[in-house]
C-alpha cells in the first residue's frame, strides 16, 4: 500500500479492521501491544480518524499494515484504489469553486 488514499478509503479500510477483530474475540490493547501502537491509535484506524498519524500518511499506512497483518486481513492496493475517492466528502457551497461568469 505505497500510494496515497483518501479518506473515505480510510474509513472503509477501518470498518473491515473492526469488524475482524470484533469477530476473532481480540482484546484492543493486546492488540496495541502486538503491532507496537496505541490504544489511541487503534481506535483512530478502526475509526478512519487520521489525526492520530497527522505527521505523515505513510505512518498511517505502516500502522494499517501492521494491524492487518496482525489480525490476518488482506488489504491489498488495488482493493483500496477501486472504491471511488473522496465520494462521501461533502463540500460546503460556500467552499466551492466558483465557475466564472
Amino acid at each position: 500500500m505505497d500510494s496515497v488514499i483518501s479518506p473515505g478509503q480510510i474509513r472503509a479500510i477501518g470498518r473491515r479492521l473492526k469488524v475482524a477483530r470484533e469477530s476473532q474475540g481480540h482484546n484492543l490493547a493486546i492488540l496495541a501491544s502486538q503491532c507496537n501502537l496505541s490504544v489511541v491509535q487503534l481506535t483512530a484506524i478502526e475509526r478512519g480518524d487520521s489525526l492520530a498519524f497527522a505527521r505523515s500518511q505513510s505512518n498511517l499506512l505502516k500502522a494499517i499494515e501492521a494491524y492487518a497483518s496482525i489480525l490476518v486481513v488482506s488489504i491489498q492496493a488495488t482493493e483500496v484504489l477501486e472504491q471511488k475517492p473522496d465520494e462521501d466528502v461533502y463540500i460546503p457551497e460556500f467552499l466551492r469553486k466558483k465557475e466564472p461568469l
